[in-house]
């Protein structure tokens, strides 16, 4: 015998001896199972599988960093056992997985309409997440109650019904929560162990609803929805019309039309012939016929050869997936979707407008005033802080902006990224170039002044509001393009920002780094920002969640052309922890790459939970970390000019405290001795009228080229990182809500309080008492810093160090 020979025995044999044990097991497990029922007097109700834990994912972020234990939710584990069994009879389910809430709205208008319909009325409608099912143990395990209905009477109940509505995440993947989903669908193809279409005998009738951005890619769009069709087909189930519906966020009201459409054209009509009570007529009316095979034409057992292969054909289940290729036709859903999105389209042969109506008064309920079809301006709460004189933004700290005299403003609503920590929570549109009706750059400029100074009368009645700096508010100084949206994918952006130049308004541009040419070509304004918002490749399409798939090169691509811009730039980094606070030499080679003049680094702001964010209060960094995350990235810096000098030194300048933010700035153009105590003097403030100077000598001859030394101006002692002030501008008050003040005021490097509410030592004894407060805590939590993930993609924070942080009293 041969070598290959006898490990071709060996394998049989071995093969052989493991099937058949598998089945010894499954046959003595069954028989105990019979024992069991056998000896229980009473019905027994079936045993609901537990609930699933949350996904959990403990990353080190120091090394002494442990896993931490993490309990379900008590309402999750409560939804999860309130449950019926996705495979009985007579029962719909409705599961969605949601990223903006769309999915989930549109799932309970699904439920509403099933249940108002009288031929729903006597089966079970469920309605949940889809992270809420084990779905192999549900797809797998049949196990029917015992209950006193006949088999006869169960033969003739309504089959299982499953309706899913799924968007997609970024290059047509999976969203977060329905991997489970994904995971079981897989496996129940591929494992040896399970026959070929095990969902046959319990006829179950799958439905699928996808959402998806034709903005991010033609290809993907609906493709977690596409996929779970085909693999519920292949496992041999029965189907809701012949493919997936399809809605597009991306084409103005297409995704509720599509959406409305597969209801109430595809779902409704055929689940009514499946639960028509009266099996000898049809739900819309019709009487059946034998041709029908009972239960009238809308029956879901009646369907045609191409939606379902016959039982005794080899063909569709038989193939393994990589074996199918899939004709080049659109399927009947499909061309439904694509007749709807060119229909919206040829409406009219004119450019639409960017916002749809349903846009526009979600971002009118939020304090937008739109204008335009494309702009809007709203009125910044630091503008309100500052005309009662609680103190001014970070801007003002920085830059020696008026906060009050700030106009906060986009030409364009629509932005290449929806990322996860947007504080708009995604109520404007997307796009990845421009495609809507282009307005007047000059009407833009001129309404969104007069919007402005209407909401600054506005706040005249504001108890607190200084009648001298209200009316200084009427006269616009500085524009904020940071409001929403992407500003430099307005195709007129330059004439916009000549206009602002002209009435004398400073500008303050902040971009996120997918349109690098139009950087390139931009006017020089008073500050060019791009949005760094990631280290790594990995971590940008984590957090962005961009429409380019090539959106990390773009913003390596945005960065280096800030070199030879002149003007003032920046890199912006936005600080979630647990999400992008770590790699900071990443940062580091980014920051490299443009010689930025300025590095703003600032804490998230939480705000509040949305269907369209996972970020939760313990993502929000404390101002502390945000210090020390800026002195490594000082030291990455460092590292990477001993092997390249050209690139610049940088110097922590200033803090603002109040907004977490820490301002690293480069020595060579913002940095001088002072002539009288030799000491290094900032200077990072902004002469804002030889700014306009120069401005104006640019606009009349292009050739004209200025510098950032040219107009700089000094920075205030309680401006300067380690001030006493932190960055507050101690012409103005501090203010605090229902007199809260912090419980402790000054910490020792492990977190353990040494000063009180008073800015008082705290004695030994004290101290004491909180060092062992903090070891139980890290008994509980574990040393150092940890990051848990959840269901949904949620990320959880926990730190035993930051225990006494945040805590406060009333006096």
């Amino acid at each position: 015998m041969t070598r290959g020979s006898f490990l071709r025995t060996a394998f049989f044999v071995v093969g052989a001896t493991v099937a058949a044990g598998f089945a010894l097991y499954v046959l003595q497990k069954k028989q105990e199972q019979k024992k069991d029922e056998d000896e229980d007097d009473e019905p027994k109700k079936e045993e609901m599988p537990e609930a699933a834990a949350p996904v959990v994912t403990t990353t080190a972020l120091t090394d002494r960093s442990i896993p931490l234990d993490i309990q379900l939710d008590q309402q999750d584990a409560a939804d999860a056992d309130d449950k019926i069994r996705i495979l009985t009879k007579n029962t719909i389910t409705i599961a969605h997985a949601s990223v903006t809430g769309t999915c989930s709205k549109f799932a309970a208008k699904l439920e509403k309409e099933l249940s108002q319909n009288p031929i729903f009325q006597s089966c079970s409608i469920q309605l949940g997440k889809v992270e809420e099912w084990d779905w192999w143990d549900e797809l797998l395990n049949n196990e029917e109650e015992e209950d006193t209905t006949n088999n006869t009477t169960d033969a003739k109940l309504p089959p299982p019904v499953v309706l899913l509505v799924l968007p997609t995440h970024a290059g047509g993947a999976w969203p977060v929560g329905a991997d489970s989903l994904q995971q079981a669908l897989l496996d129940l193809q591929h494992d040896w162990r399970i026959e070929k279409a095990p969902l046959r005998p319990t006829q179950i009738l799958i439905g699928t609803f996808g959402m998806g951005s034709s903005a991010y890619d033609d290809d993907t769009i609906g493709k977690p929805a596409k996929e779970a069709f085909q693999q519920f087909r292949k496992l041999g189930a029965k189907t809701v019309g012949s493919a997936a519906g399809i809605g597009d966020d991306a084409v103005g009201d297409h995704a509720d039309v599509a959406f409305h459409k597969w209801m109430t054209e595809t779902v409704m009509p055929q689940l009514e012939g499946a639960f028509a009570v009266d099996s000898e007529s049809c739900a819309c009316g019709k009487p059946s016929s034998k041709d029908d095979g009972g239960g009238g034409c809308c029956s879901s057992g009646k369907e045609s050869e191409e939606q379902q292969p016959d039982d005794d054909e080899e063909s569709y289940y038989e193939l393994d997936e990589e074996d199918q290729e899939e004709p080049e036709v659109i399927d009947l859903e499909d061309m439904g979707a694509s007749m709807l999105k060119s229909s919206a389209k040829e409406q009219s042969s004119e450019p639409q407008a960017m916002t749809t109506p349903s846009q526009a008064l979600a971002l009118k309920k939020e304090g937008y005033r739109l204008i335009g079809t494309h702009s809007a301006v709203k009125l910044c709460r630091w503008t309100k802080h500052q005309l009662r004189g609680r103190g001014g933004c970070y801007k003002h700290t920085f830059y020696g902006i008026t906060s009050y005299q700030c106009m906060e403003a986009t030409p364009s609503l629509a932005c290449a990224n929806k990322c996860v920590f947007c504080w708009r929570h995604h109520k404007n549109p997307v796009g990845k170039e421009w495609r809507w009706k282009t307005d007047d750059p000059h009407f833009i400029v001129a309404e969104a002044v007069k919007e402005h100074v209407k909401m600054i009368k506005e706040t005249k009645g504001i108890p607190g509001v200084k009648m001298d700096r209200w009316k200084e508010a009427h006269t616009v100084k500085h524009c904020a393009l940071s409001l929403v949206g992407e500003p430099i994918m307005y195709p007129r952006i330059d004439e916009f920002l000549g206009d602002l130049h002209e009435r004398d308004i400073s500008t303050f541009l902040v971009t996120n780094g997918q349109h690098p040419l139009a950087i390139a070509s931009i006017r020089p304004i008073t500050q060019l920002y791009v949005s760094v918002d990631a280290p790594t490749p990995e971590s940008l399409i984590a957090i962005d969640r961009p429409l380019f798939s090539d959106a990390w090169e773009r913003l390596q691509q945005s960065l280096s052309m800030l070199k030879d811009k002149g003007q003032r730039t920046v890199a912006r980094l936005t600080v979630v922890k647990g999400w992008n606070s770590d790699e900071v030499e990443g940062y580091a080679k980014l920051i490299a790459l443009g010689h930025v003049s300025l590095v703003e680094v600032k804490g998230v702001t939480f705000c509040g939970k949305s269907d369209a964010s996972n970020l939760n209060m313990s993502n929000t960094p404390w101002h502390h970390e945000v210090i020390q995350l800026v002195r490594t990235l000082k030291e990455e810096i460092d590292k990477l000019r001993q092997d390249d000098p050209a690139i610049p030194e940088y110097d922590i300048a200033c803090e603002h405290r109040h907004s977490v933010s820490v301002l690293l700035a480069r020595v060579d153009q913002f940095a001088v001795d002072d002539p009288t105590t030799g000491n290094r003097k900032w200077r990072t403030w902004i002469d804002y009228d030889k700014f306009q100077v120069l401005a104006a000598r640019n606009a009349k001859d292009p050739s004209f080229k200025f510098k950032v030394e040219e107009y700089l101006a000094d920075t205030p002692e309680w401006a300067l990182f380690g001030a006493e002030e932190e960055g507050f501008d101690p012409t103005d008050m501090r203010h605090r809500k229902k007199r809260k003040h912090p419980m402790y005021t000054k910490y020792d490097a492990d977190g353990i309080p040494t000063h009180d509410h008073n800015n008082e030592v705290m004695s030994e004894e004290e101290r004491a008492k909180l060092v062992l407060q903090m070891e139980e805590k890290k008994r509980e939590v574990g040393c150092g810093t940890t990051v848990t993930e959840l269901k949904g993609g949620e990320r959880r924070i926990q730190d035993a160090s930051l225990m006494f942080r945040g805590l406060t009293v009333i006096k």
